[in-house]
Order: C-alpha cells, then structure tokens, then sequence
C-alpha cells in the first residue's frame, strides 16, 4: 500500500452519535463540524478491502457511527489526503485542506458532510 489512491476508495470515519456530540448532526444528517479537526481528519481508506470488512474494522478500534467519504468527492473539492500509516493501523489518512494546510475550508467541509454515507450506526444494524 501507498500514497496513491484510487478512485473506487472510500474513505471512513467514526464520528459521535447525535445524542453526544449533537452539533455533528443536522436532521439526521452529518453536519460539516464533524469534519473540522485542526489537527487533520483522520479517516481509514478501504484501500483493496471490501466496504463491509473496512467497517467491521471500524467499529472494532473506534465508537460512534462510521460514516464513508469518497475519494473523488474529496478531489472535486481540492482536498488533500495524507496516508500516514501508524504502527497498529496500516491504512489510517487524513483528509487536508491542502497539501501546506490542514484544516478543511468550510466549503470543503460542508460539501464534504453532504457526500458523506452514513455505513453504521450504533445499537443498530449495518447499514452497508
């Protein structure tokens, strides 16, 4: 695995559910202040994996529910993605504004929140 992704990859993040982090969610949909971090979004690629088997993953290391961004979704909108695998997790990115600054735009990350896929939902069923 490398620094290339392909379009067919989606990208996966955990984000809290409404009853915790309630300005994450607007009428049940992802809100653009669930892709703010200053630091970086982190997200896992599903990389060559299928979608169900990336969001098992998912929900094994992370709470909350997981929600899919698309790698052409994050191109349309001039975003950056690192991949920066950790030691414990060979497939962790994270989603920049650019390649000199991090944190999304709010264009980007409202457009961004739009695309999003909710996959998996807490003390639910999977959704994929």
């Amino acid at each position: 695995m490398d620094a290339t992704f392909d379009d067919r990859e989606s990208l996966l993040r955990a984000v809290w559910p409404a009853n915790q982090r309630p300005k994450f969610w607007e009428n049940g949909h992802l809100s653009s202040a669930a892709l703010k971090d200053p630091k970086g979004l982190s997200v896992n690629r599903t990389y060559d994996r299928p979608m169900r088997d990336s969001v098992e993953w998912m929900v094994k290391h992370f709470q909350g529910a997981i929600v899919s961004i698309t790698v052409p979704a994050c191109l349309e909108v001039g975003a950056y993605i690192k991949y920066c695998p950790s030691e414990t997790n060979a497939y962790h990115c994270e989603i920049h504004e650019s390649k000199t600054s991090v944190l999304l735009n709010d264009t980007q990350a409202r457009i961004l929140a739009q695309s999003a896929k909710l996959e998996y939902e807490p003390n639910s069923a999977f959704l994929v």
